[in-house]
């Protein structure tokens, strides 16, 4: 089975071709021509180091769609086709790798990680990374992303006050941790990915890619070196 041509927006494949990293990127171009039921379904949630993990694969060639492309919101176009499984497969055969999944609208919240039982029917032969985080970091990173705003339209959207969305995002965050972790259990193409340092101003360094490296090599050819930190006005696990 080969991969069809891509229709909607694309990775940075040109960047990736002259960047350091490019015999990786040959390599993996390959590998998504020849297998692309390879996908990547990065599932934790919304700052659990998606912008980073995007960046690392992409660097590297690999097709990924991270929260938005041009006009189109990852979620919002997967909540448009959950409930036609040959659409929804196609929509996803664009792309290898997935990362933040949330949508934020007027009166509605969508958080499209928590379909990974779908993801894994639709791609059985997928790699599922669950990154994680403390509840707490990560409760007070959701508070202050984009200064506030993201609190802000949380809020608009669900008509909670501030109290009842962190009680909720607590909840959902612990809930959702266990179902991945139940279901995933003994998965040979799963890893549960921790993004924290025990000592908040320890960041992840190349080093604590090697589980995550080794769990993909039977496809992809990956450099930890590759690893650089995003949102340097914030913190890289973010």
């Amino acid at each position: 089975m080969s991969a069809r041509p891509n229709k909607y927006p694309g990775s940075r494949t040109i960047e990736s071709l002259t960047s350091r990293y490019w015999l990786n990127s040959i390599a993996n171009f390959v590998v998504q021509k020849a297998r692309p039921g390879r996908k990547i379904f990065i599932i934790g949630p919304n700052r659990c180091c998606t912008a980073t993990l995007h960046a690392f694969f992409e660097r590297q060639g690999l097709k990924s769609f991270h929260w938005k492309k041009g006009d189109l919101n990852l979620a919002l176009e997967i909540e448009n086709r959950k409930n036609s499984p040959d659409d929804l497969r196609d929509f996803l055969s664009n792309w290898t790798v997935y990362s933040d999944f949330i949508y934020l609208g007027e009166d509605r919240v969508i958080e499209n990680n928590r379909l990974f039982r779908t993801y894994a029917d639709l791609f059985p032969e997928a790699y599922f990374i669950l990154n994680d985080r403390d509840v707490d970091r990560w409760v007070e990173s959701r508070l202050r992303h984009r200064d506030g705003q993201f609190l802000a339209r949380y809020l608009a959207a669900t008509g909670l006050t501030e109290q009842s969305a962190v009680a909720r995002w607590r909840t959902e965050f612990i809930e959702h941790r266990d179902a991945v972790l139940s279901y995933f259990h003994g998965h040979p193409r799963f890893l549960h990915f921790y993004t924290d340092k025990a000592d908040r101003k320890l960041f992840l360094q190349p080093g604590d890619l090697v589980p995550l490296i080794d769990m993909l090599s039977p496809d992809y050819r990956l450099s930890p070196g590759a690893w650089t930190k995003r949102h340097t006005k914030r913190r890289p696990d973010e």
